[in-house]
């Protein structure tokens, strides 16, 4: 994870068009860290088949709430993405992505992630989930 994703503060705004010293994104908690993330997560799977792993670990951290998509909000994220291409092509012409990560299907994925849904309850039990180790 640390070989693609630092874990400092960035001190500038979460979008911010920029990278570490290291020429990462600060942490995975800013958009290019959270792009970044997304290329991690089961690459070895399709899109759906990643996007169901999501939702599964989401509703397992939640006691098996039920976790939702939107797809306007996706449709909202997917329609404004310029600046997360910018970010995701920055961080390519850097070598900060694995090798063989199509940007596109990442930034597709990450638009996905970006759309779940959860209530407050769900939230709070995934809180103390993770709070307690998972």
């Amino acid at each position: 994870m640390h070989n693609h994703v630092g874990h400092e503060p960035s001190g500038v705004a979460f979008n911010a068009i920029c990278l570490n010293k290291d020429g990462l994104p600060h942490n995975p908690l800013i958009n290019s860290g959270a792009i970044m993330t997304c290329s991690l997560i089961k690459p070895e799977l399709d899109e759906a088949s990643r996007f169901n792993y999501v939702i599964e670990m989401w509703q397992k951290l939640s006691g098996e709430k039920r976790i939702t998509y939107d797809n306007s909000v996706y449709l909202s994220e997917k329609n404004s993405a310029h600046t997360n291409f910018a970010l995701a092509h920055l961080m390519m012409s850097n070598g900060a992505f694995p090798k063989g990560v199509d940007i596109k299907k990442v930034l597709e994925f990450y638009f996905m992630n970006c759309s779940l849904e959860a209530d407050s309850d769900s939230l709070a039990v995934i809180a103390a989930t993770l709070a307690n180790g998972g």
